[in-house]
């Protein structure tokens, strides 16, 4: 087994991988006070997305962040090439998803934990 880790320069907000004709868009969206969510959507190059992810609350963009370098990585390990230069074009409908995930603490108490190993992928 090889591991991935996709190791970008400087701050990674959204990241853009391609697969022959499949485009996966990785989103790091707000979605409170220093609360962050993790969003992943996927689906034909020149079309909409037909798949999405969603993940987190997380506390911190450090967290948020290393949770979408694992997952691309991951993605790289199925022959996925990170695209770092181009557009996303799913944006608003990320952050419509991010939106859905619950940020008070009563709603969202719990321990998570995150193992890149057991990812679910959506391309």
């Amino acid at each position: 087994m090889k591991l991935h880790y996709f190791h970008g320069r400087g701050p990674l907000r959204s990241l853009v991988m391609l697969r022959d004709q499949r485009r996966v868009e990785l989103f790091i969206k707000p979605i409170g006070d220093d609360v962050w969510a993790l969003v992943a959507l996927s689906g034909p190059l020149n079309g909409q997305p037909e798949k999405h992810r969603c993940q987190g609350p997380y506390r911190s963009i450090t967290r948020a962040e290393g949770v979408l370098r694992s997952i691309a990585g991951a993605l790289m390990g199925d022959d996925y090439q990170p695209q770092p230069h181009d557009y996303v074009v799913w944006s608003v409908m990320a952050q419509r998803l991010a939106r859905s995930i619950r940020v008070d603490c009563d709603a969202s108490a719990g321990h998570f934990h995150f193992d890149p190993d057991q990812y679910e992928p959506i391309g």
